[in-house]
């Protein structure tokens, strides 16, 4: 795999989203300029987007015969499976705003909206303890002291004592 994928996957999600009406293995018949339109770039610049997604396996493309022959384009892979990849990417690498950007986009299947959702919130929310851990703590802290979870910059948990400020890990 190419290290540019993350962006030939975020064209190939542009192009999937507004082609979303296409079959997966479907062919249609579309010109460069059609393709430019949609991905804001030059005919030239399509022409070497096209060819990474197709490496990446995302298409199949034919470009047409000559000036102002159609190309044939294939997708390969659903918006549902593309898009849940690439927000679980986003998500992986921490770009959970942008994550959130591509879900807030009108016309997202909503099965697709809400079950990437659902990672989103996953990871961002408090991680699971224990039942054994807590009762663990409550041996090991003085009487009278309820410890407390609290996330730092570096994305690490530490049990506090909301009292004094005492960081105890």
């Amino acid at each position: 795999m190419r290290g540019d994928f993350v962006k030939t996957a975020e064209h190939y999600l542009e192009l999937r989203y507004r082609l979303r009406n296409v079959a997966n293995h479907c062919s249609i018949y579309v010109s460069l300029d059609e393709l430019a339109s949609i991905l804001y770039c030059s005919t030239r610049n399509v022409k070497r987007i096209l060819s990474n997604m197709q490496e990446d396996g995302l298409i199949y493309w034919k470009p047409g015969g000559g000036r102002g022959h159609r190309s044939k384009l294939l997708f390969r892979c659903s918006l549902e499976e593309a898009l849940t990849t690439h927000i679980d990417a986003l998500l992986h690498r921490g770009a959970f705003k942008e994550a959130i950007r591509w879900l807030k986009r009108e016309g997202i299947p909503a099965r697709v909206r809400e079950r990437c959702y659902r990672e989103v919130l996953a990871a961002l929310s408090f991680p699971r303890i224990h039942v054994r851990e807590i009762e663990g703590l409550n041996r090991t802290w003085p009487s009278g002291i309820v410890p407390a979870m609290v996330s730092t910059n570096t994305g690490r948990w530490l049990f506090v004592d909301g009292q004094d400020g005492d960081n105890r890990k």
